[in-house]
């Protein structure tokens, strides 16, 4: 039941039989209801999930905000990557819309599939890669939009003009948030596929500061490399970002 599950997704488009079979070993299916909440964020992040019918809203709460829907996933897409990038805790939390069925898989088992069998590991972590890389894209402006209709919805409650924070200072916020997440997932491919390391440093709102962590030794990618690899990257979630500075 489950290999015809994980072919139904296109998520696993391109892999062979015998690979998909070694999958289902890992994967269980679990089903939830409409309005039910299948993790908190800063909950520990145990699984990760694709959807196989239903839709499912994500929400990123901000310390000083209420509740925002960020994304919204539909059959076949996947979330839940905190988990398999190694994150302690889910980043957002996710709630059904609707009656929703899905497949989890936790990240300890993927890390186990990735030292096992490396090549089926890393392209199921490149499919990852590129989930991410379209949910960033999608995140950061929706967040942006969302929290400038909060600020400009009228209440008799809000502080004066001058004491409410800028729709900027909490645009940078958001990005600072988005940025140290996304640092995360980095070093985390990083530090199994080459050995070396990258830390959140910093953030001011137009440059990047993190620390270095080298490579393996043999391994082709150097500090200088691994630099304007980090760079680049984080250039494909920020445009606008005016430098990634090393320290």
């Amino acid at each position: 039941m489950a290999l015809v599950m994980l072919r139904k997704l296109s998520f696993f488009e391109g892999l062979s039989m015998d690979e998909l079979n070694y999958l289902t070993q890992y994967f269980t299916d679990q089903s939830f209801i409409a309005g039910q909440v299948i993790f908190e964020q800063e909950q520990y992040a145990e699984f990760l999930y694709l959807v196989l019918e239903g839709s499912v809203e994500i929400r990123y709460k901000p310390d000083d905000g209420p509740p925002m829907k960020v994304a919204q996933i539909q059959s076949g897409g996947v979330f839940g990557w905190s988990a398999a990038m190694g994150n302690v805790a889910y980043t957002s939390g996710a709630e059904c819309v609707v009656d929703c069925k899905t497949l989890k898989m936790r990240g300890v088992d993927l890390q186990e599939l990735c030292n096992k069998y490396p090549e089926l590991g890393k392209s199921i972590l490149d499919r990852l890669a590129a989930v991410i890389s379209e949910r960033w894209q999608n995140r950061q402006s929706q967040v942006i939009s969302l929290l400038s209709q909060y600020v400009q919805q009228p209440n008799k409650n809000k502080k004066k003009l001058k004491e409410i924070t800028s729709v900027e200072s909490i645009e940078n916020k958001v990005k600072e948030e988005q940025m140290k997440a996304l640092v995360e997932q980095l070093s985390a491919y990083i530090e199994h596929f080459h050995g070396g390391s990258v830390e959140y440093v910093s953030f001011d709102g137009r440059k990047l500061s993190v620390k270095l962590g080298g490579a393996c030794l043999g391994c082709p990618l150097s500090p200088a490399t691994l630099h304007g690899w980090v760079e680049g990257t984080v250039r494909q979630f920020f445009p606008d970002i005016e430098k990634v500075e090393a320290i």
